[in-house]
């Protein structure tokens, strides 16, 4: 006999910050993308895609119910998109 579906746990939590935490991330990735695109040498363009690749197995592997790692991405990848703009 088939299992019955469960509905979620309801989070406690506006679920919109992991939107925003996914959104940042899009914008890394974009800049990541954009420098591998333009690199000069291959190690540069080698640099930055695995860059991009390892940013998106990071975000994939956060849990939507986790809120403590949402924030502390989010502003883990403000701050490495600021870097990333201070220096373009």
């Amino acid at each position: 006999m088939a299992k019955a579906a469960t509905a979620p746990e309801p989070v406690d939590f506006d679920p919109m910050i992991y939107d925003i935490m996914r959104e940042t991330a899009t914008e890394l990735r974009g800049e990541y993308i954009w420098l591998s695109d333009h690199a000069d040498t291959a190690a540069e363009r080698d640099a930055a895609t695995t860059a991009h690749i390892t940013l998106w197995q990071d975000v994939n592997s956060v849990s939507g119910r986790d809120l403590a790692t949402i924030q502390a991405k989010t502003d883990e990848y403000r701050s490495r998109l600021r870097q990333l703009r201070a220096t373009a």
